[in-house]
């Protein structure tokens, strides 16, 4: 999938269409040229910008504004309380945005409007992908395969990637007696190791580096998982109790930044802090009321990080 994903990135920048995509909280964290050329700047200048400071104040941002006020708020089209989590949603949708870019001042810029795609993936570690085109919209583009394929791929690709999230958060804590009351599991969790080894056997094998980053990753997202289900508190007071992470406050709201990109692989620094990571996992495992099931999950992560440390040599 990662390999897939690479390929993706590499068609993205090759193609007449602008791609972003952003968190959850608005961050955007990718770009590729067209979409900075799009927006009359460069890459550096929207990374890590709120996804918001791209449009300006008209009423064609409504709908736009809209869905995304509803999915930051966990809430399905019609305003209600959105009961899966992991609702994804594609928009055609279109945006009028500030040129040349500027998320400081809008008053001195002037205002393009494109036609758009918007895909939003889930309130659980939320990604949003929004896809420009300057030319004519996304659906009558039928005789350029190469980007109806491309937008529809990273949509799929970034709902596979939520639902493999999902399985190894209810994998963590599944019990054998939850497997016995449900035998058509055992098929369902045996198909799982069917498609790792197809991936395996067809897709080039991830380098050593990358499995480092990649683990890295999985022991935060398991420790932050287990704090969650143990002390039923957010990953903010993780950071604050354990005195291992910043938190800095945005636009009136608690954030915690760098914490958040040990979470996403996409995000991870090049020079990651590896021992904040792990020292993360020392403390929640210090917490004793952890179920025992969720901990022997998390000292797993926690075990297999330090044998790839070992065997990188970094430890």
């Amino acid at each position: 999938m990662r390999s897939s994903r690479f390929r993706l990135q590499q068609v993205l920048e090759s193609i007449n269409t602008g791609f972003i995509a952003f968190e959850l909280s608005g961050k955007i964290f990718s770009l590729n040229q067209r979409a900075a050329e799009l927006l009359g700047t460069d890459r550096d200048a929207v990374l890590d910008k709120d996804i918001h400071t791209l449009f300006s104040d008209s009423e064609t941002n409504n709908e736009i504004l809209s869905a995304l006020q509803s999915w930051e708020g966990g809430e399905d089209s019609e305003g209600r309380q959105e009961t899966l989590p992991n609702h994804a949603a594609s928009l055609s949708i279109n945006v009028e945005v500030i040129f040349p870019y500027s998320s400081s001042n809008k008053s001195s810029s002037n205002a393009v409007q494109f036609n758009s795609k918007l895909n939003l993936f889930g309130s659980d570690e939320g990604t949003g992908v929004l896809f420009l085109e300057d030319t004519e919209p996304l659906k009558s583009l039928a005789s350029n395969k190469v980007i109806n394929d491309t937008v529809e791929l990273v949509s799929f690709l970034g709902q596979a990637q939520q639902n493999i999230r999902r399985i190894g958060t209810r994998l963590s804590v599944l019990t054998p007696t939850e497997i016995t009351e449900h035998p058509a599991l055992l098929d369902k969790l045996t198909g799982i190791e069917d498609l790792i080894n197809f991936i395996d056997e067809q897709l080039p094998n991830v380098s050593s580096e990358g499995e480092y980053r990649q683990q890295l990753v999985n022991l935060m997202r398991s420790a932050l998982h287990t704090w969650e289900v143990t002390t039923q508190k957010s990953k903010i007071e993780l950071a604050e109790e354990s005195n291992i992470w910043a938190v800095s406050i945005d636009d009136g709201r608690l954030r915690t930044r760098t914490f958040d990109r040990y979470l996403r692989i996409e995000q991870l620094p090049k020079i990651s802090r590896w021992r904040e990571v792990v020292r993360t996992a020392y403390f929640v495992l210090s917490n004793p009321a952890i179920e025992p099931e969720t901990r022997i999950s998390l000292e797993s992560e926690l075990v297999k990080t330090k044998s790839i440390l070992k065997k990188a040599a970094i430890i």
